[in-house]
């Protein structure tokens, strides 16, 4: 596409495009879990939690000490055991040379995989 192509595009006339080679790139998955009024147990076949205090989070990394991926998800949790709760799976990740991956904008929702575990796509 020449200049006047992008001239005629910009005006909003559609020309004949190519269609485009797509490019495969990493992309962060989303998920938006506020908006619904359901809260899934799995989410592409990894259980998620909902820890509701900053206690409850080390029954839940249990799963991962014995080499199970799960998802937390933080939306239920107060904002004051928020932070200390991400602090604490942080470092749990990192003694169990898991990783820890946020799964949202919203820093709410984490993967967590053991030691060996690698995500596909």
């Amino acid at each position: 596409m020449g200049f006047m192509g992008n001239v005629f595009k910009f005006l909003g006339f559609e020309g004949e495009s190519k269609p485009k080679a797509s490019k495969q790139t990493k992309t962060k998955a989303t998920y938006k879990l506020k908006n619904t009024n359901m809260r899934p147990d799995q989410i592409d076949g990894v259980p998620v939690y909902y820890p509701e205090k900053k206690d409850q989070i080390k029954e839940f990394l249990n799963f991962v000490k014995n080499y199970k991926a799960i998802i937390i998800s933080l939306e239920y949790c107060p904002n004051e055991d928020m932070t200390k709760s991400i602090e604490f799976i942080r470092g749990f990740a990192f003694g169990a040379n898991a990783k820890f991956i946020p799964l949202n904008d919203e820093k709410q929702l984490y993967l967590i995989l053991p030691e060996g575990m690698e995500v596909e796509g």
